[in-house]
């Protein structure tokens, strides 16, 4: 199995190829349109909600099969794998030789990115990946992460806003803050302020734990 870099790429207003129009491939163009890109459809049929979404802005439908040359100045690539091996060949040769990061789905050995399963909850997003050994298990971990039995630890994400602010004010004040310290004070504490909405007593004891451990 190939050891996957950890990364999170920032696909805004960026080029990026979908081959493939199916449902699997709706799925790839909501995300990557969420993400701000400029999305290219090439398939010879596409659903009805890529058909009316090609109509908007960011999003173009070639509706045809792929030809060598689709992959031009795109960013990244994902390729919905067809029956057709001489066509899956050919995106991953174009890719290769262009340097553009592909996506099999459901073909790891054909590669050069993967795409976890994510859970989003407000700024912040958790991927996890099975490096390709198991997509089901990745969404299974996902799902449970999701699940009520989880749902404290998906608050924390809603703390997202305030700490980007409190990193606003440390630049200010030109504090230093050593990682461990900054994670002291991110505690149940100061996460049942933000659930009950008191955002000034959250911002108070937030700051004041942080002035405790700054470095001048």
């Amino acid at each position: 199995m190939a050891k996957y870099y950890p990364a999170f790429l920032d696909v805004n207003k960026r080029k990026c190829v979908v081959i493939g129009g199916g449902d699997i491939g709706e799925e790839k163009v909501d995300r990557l349109f969420d993400c701000g890109a400029h999305v290219k459809v090439i398939s010879p049929k596409v659903n009805s909600r890529i058909s009316d979404m090609a109509g908007k802005p960011r999003i173009e439908w070639i509706p045809r099969r792929y030809i060598p040359g689709d992959l031009e100045g795109a960013f990244i690539a994902i390729l919905v794998a067809t029956n057709d091996d001489v066509v899956n060949a050919q995106v991953s040769d174009e890719a290769s030789k262009r340097n553009v990061p592909l996506n099999v789905v459901d073909v790891t050995h054909m590669c050069t990115f993967i795409a976890p399963s994510v859970a989003i909850r407000g700024e912040v997003t958790v991927a996890t990946s099975t490096g390709g050994a198991s997509p089901a298990l990745a969404r299974a971990f996902r799902e449970r992460l999701e699940s009520t039995c989880s749902c404290r630890l998906l608050e924390y994400a809603d703390l997202a806003p305030l700490l980007s602010w409190a990193r606003t004010v440390v630049k200010e004040k030109k504090w230093t803050i050593k990682a461990p310290y900054w994670q002291n004070c991110i505690n149940e504490e100061l996460l049942d302020l933000v659930q009950l909405g008191a955002e000034d007593d959250a911002r108070e004891k937030l700051i004041s734990c942080l002035e405790k451990g700054a470095q001048s």
